[in-house]
């Protein structure tokens, strides 16, 4: 009976979508040239693109993310939100979430994302390259844990992997430290092996997985609701960027990804390399490999953190 209730549980996702809202807040140090323009909306809309690629490959729920509203804040509303920059003691203690921020978060988010280009990292001595902070299960709870900080340059989508990172914790995934299973083990390197930002694998470990849909069964109705109701776009000029399938291989026009990261360009035509790797020729002899832009084609799908993925339903038309 213990097993047939579990497959009944599990079914209960079956086919199902989280629809999660996602309220943007951008600091002062996050896009400066950008900070009013369609450009950055647009820029922001093709990032959450980008990083629900990471989460592709789990279908019992889908993860689908919405850009619900993009908030700028100024000097002052800076100041409470970070309490005189010290951004990074706050935000590793999490306490910029609950009792140092006198910030007033919006309060009827899925999640609040808070995107920087200042670096956490650096602004305070930890061991460590840092690039987020989040509170695991923190998602569609309105009591300030759904508030996650993410570092990004605003250009190069380089803060994808912060966000996804960020964004799993929130839906109820922990990290990949310590696992006893070795297909979660740190050194498989999944989406949550580490704090960075970075991983060789594009999505969550088997355990990751497994902890965001245990989370998510164990919803109260309101928080339910929230996770699965189609959330209100606030920002009516958002309703049309919410239409835009475009990751970075199309915000870029086909670019050369060494052109963007090195100013120098791949050693042989950056569309003919098979996987979603690129040897960039740099002077002097130097030779670096990046990653192709998230959705550029690949042999069997399109690229997402440089791994050759099957390609989500919504993208079989365009890329």
């Amino acid at each position: 009976p213990g097993v047939h209730m579990v497959t009944t549980k599990l079914d209960t996702l079956r086919g199902k979508e989280v629809k999660l809202g996602v309220t943007v807040i951008v600091d002062l140090h996050y896009m400066t040239l950008s900070r009013n323009s369609d450009h950055m909306t647009r820029y922001l809309k093709t990032f959450l693109n980008s990083v629900e690629l990471r989460f592709s490959d789990m279908t019992d729920p889908k993860i689908s993310l919405i850009l619900t509203d993009v908030v700028l804040v100024d000097a002052a509303e800076q100041e409470q939100l970070y309490s005189n920059n010290y951004i990074l003691r706050n935000t590793i203690h999490g306490s910029w979430t609950r009792h140092n921020s006198q910030y007033r978060f919006p309060r009827d988010s899925g999640i609040i994302l808070i995107m920087t280009g200042f670096n956490v990292w650096h602004a305070h001595f930890l061991n460590g390259d840092v690039t987020n902070y989040a509170d695991v299960n923190g998602a569609c709870t309105q009591s300030n844990k759904e508030v996650a900080i993410s570092e990004d340059d605003g250009l190069t989508f380089s803060g994808v992997g912060s966000a996804a990172q960020a964004i799993a914790l929130l839906l109820g995934a922990k990290f990949d430290l310590g696992r006893t299973r070795k297909d979660c083990s740190q050194d498989k390197g999944y989406l949550l092996s580490s704090n960075t930002g970075v991983s060789a694998y594009y999505n969550l470990s088997d355990c990751g997985k497994k902890e965001i849909k245990k989370a998510i069964e164990g919803s109260k109705k309101k928080r339910s609701d929230c996770l699965f109701k189609e959330p209100t776009i606030k920002n009516s000029s958002l309703v049309e960027v919410n239409k835009s399938i475009e990751l970075p291989i199309n915000f870029f026009n086909n670019t050369d990804p060494c052109n963007l990261i090195y100013g120098s360009p791949s050693c042989k035509s950056w569309k003919e390399e098979p996987d979603c790797k690129v040897v960039c020729c740099i002077k002097r002899g130097r030779n670096e490999t990046v990653n192709k832009h998230d959705g550029a084609p690949c042999e069997n799908g399109i690229c997402s953190n440089g791994n050759c993925i099957p390609r989500p339903p919504k993208y079989q038309i365009q890329v």
